[in-house]
């Protein structure tokens, strides 16, 4: 029987798909341009730069938290063997995506004190990295959720 999955892991989805619609969008809108009229959409890169990343950071908690993200199973282990291996990767997610987080942020405060932007749209990174830093921190609070499911199914061995 399935976990019910949680709204917020849903909603992180939602936004992402549309954000990937959007990305879909504006690369055609661009390659059309380009090759009808010669004349592409000369801001696409930096909106397409910011779409990605904020595509691949809403996506990485719900990876973390459903165990999402690519196994490949070349030795099969005994079933305390692989909880085990659960609890170190779900370990090693929450250190690193923590690390993650943390260097954003600073390089967000350092992007907020020289008021850095995009070239073209000035975009604040200030923002961007800021948002990029929750969302890294949101996935090492998604590891660590795993980690304690890992670990309470592996008391027992």
């Amino acid at each position: 029987m399935s976990r019910p999955r949680p709204r917020l892991a849903v909603a992180l989805e939602a936004v992402a798909a549309v954000l990937l619609l959007a990305l879909m969008a504006l690369v055609l809108v661009d390659v059309v341009l380009r090759n009808t009229v010669n004349r592409p959409l000369a801001w696409s890169t930096e909106v397409l730069e910011v779409l990605l990343g904020a595509m691949i950071f809403l996506l990485y908690p719900v990876l973390a938290v459903g165990g999402g993200h690519i196994t490949v199973d070349l030795i099969p282990f005994s079933p305390a063997v692989q909880r085990w291996q659960r609890v170190l990767a779900a370990l090693f997610g929450a250190t690193l995506f923590g690390v993650i987080a943390g260097c954003l942020a600073r390089q967000a405060w350092r992007a907020a004190e020289y008021g850095d932007g995009t070239s073209l749209l000035h975009l604040p990174y200030a923002w961007i990295l800021g948002g990029m830093g929750l969302l890294a921190l949101l996935a090492a609070a998604g590891f660590a959720a795993a980690l304690w499911r890992a670990w309470r199914g592996a008391e027992g061995t």
